[in-house]
């Protein structure tokens, strides 16, 4: 990749919200029942994720038949790989791993070794802050009909701290004592400042708010009504640097070459070739920083990972990297 494709030193402000609004579209395009689905798989247990597995590599064989440099005559994750064909299992570790274990027309016996492309630190951070949120919206329980005169829509901004189950019943007298206050004074400002948001900072009056809210915005009826779920937390934006999980994948791609746990695999599991996939998936799409910017995607990042490989795998004969959105499947071979 040239730095005439992609230099982020020239990269606009307006060009990141750009891409992330774009990215916050392509989210909102999936059906609802789809995205709990996805949700749903994504936060069970063991068997689940060997299910997930057997997904990403189903929808992989799909878009790139041909990896192995021919056709696949067979295929299973490992926990199924040996049941199912009454086979005694390597002693462990090795009885673990790869993730999947593929026969090709000609009888060559290929093992993958499935890995993500997330940052594990911002999914933590953003799990942390979801479920902040969430109790904070317990708290308020079931929201009223929006009767006030004045306020469409309410957002709030929370702490990093964590709720206080104890702090719930007077969380919500005073969140809800705060807006009456917000509401009876709205006609009191200038006819001007009406038709603007009000954030409240100083919570001061109102000390279990305080506690758990960085502050809470008030927006005019006359801009925006809601009647159900007026009080809300705003969406996740803001800017960012595409950089952030472009370091990500560098990192990983260098450490997983050299994973020792690799190095005697072929041998213990009796393999003719060990390739390593690398998937972006639904988990790094919803909670980690968006990779794309403008003249940089998903094509620009696989060339970017492939140039710092320089041709070392390591332990591993080739590398894919797959992009594994519903509708967005697109692989690349980097190795």
């Amino acid at each position: 990749m040239s730095s005439a494709t992609f230099d982020p030193n020239k990269v606009r402000v307006e060009d990141l919200f750009r891409a992330k609004d774009e990215r916050r579209q392509r989210l909102a395009k999936l059906p609802f029942e789809e995205k709990i689905k996805i949700v749903e798989r994504l936060q069970t247990g063991v068997s689940a994720a060997m299910k997930n597995e057997k997904l990403i590599f189903e929808s992989f064989l799909q878009v790139c038949p041909d990896f192995a440099g021919e056709p696949i005559q067979e295929w299973d994750v490992v926990d199924e790989w040996y049941g199912k064909r009454a086979l005694a299992s390597p002693s462990q570790p090795f009885d673990q791993r790869p993730d999947v274990i593929a026969v090709t027309a000609s009888g060559k016996k290929i093992g993958i070794e499935l890995k993500s492309w997330v940052d594990r630190d911002q999914i933590a951070e953003a799990r942390k802050q979801e479920r902040n949120q969430e109790n904070i919206l317990k708290a308020i329980g079931e929201q009223p009909r929006n009767e006030t005169q004045h306020i469409g829509l309410i957002w709030l901004s929370a702490k990093q701290v964590r709720f206080d189950a104890a702090d719930g019943a007077q969380f919500r007298e005073q969140i809800f004592g705060l807006i009456e206050q917000v509401d009876n004074n709205w006609p009191k400002k200038p006819d001007w400042e009406q038709e603007h948001s009000d954030h409240v900072g100083d919570l001061s009056s109102f000390p279990i708010l305080e506690k758990y809210l960085q502050g809470v915005r008030f927006y005019p009826s006359t801009r925006s009504h809601f009647d159900i779920k007026w009080i809300r937390f705003p969406s996740p934006g803001g800017a960012y640097s595409p950089n952030e999980m472009v370091e990500t994948l560098t990192t990983s791609l260098i450490a997983h070459r050299k994973d020792e746990r690799y190095k005697d695999l072929r041998k213990h599991v009796g393999l003719d070739a060990v390739y390593l996939l690398v998937h972006y998936d639904f988990k790094a799409f919803a909670y980690n920083t968006p990779f794309g910017a403008p003249n940089f995607g998903f094509k620009e990042a696989a060339k970017l990972a492939s140039h710092i490989l320089d041709g070392d795998g390591g332990f591993f004969d080739r590398i894919f990297l797959f992009h594994f959105l519903w509708g967005e499947e697109e692989a690349h071979r980097i190795l």
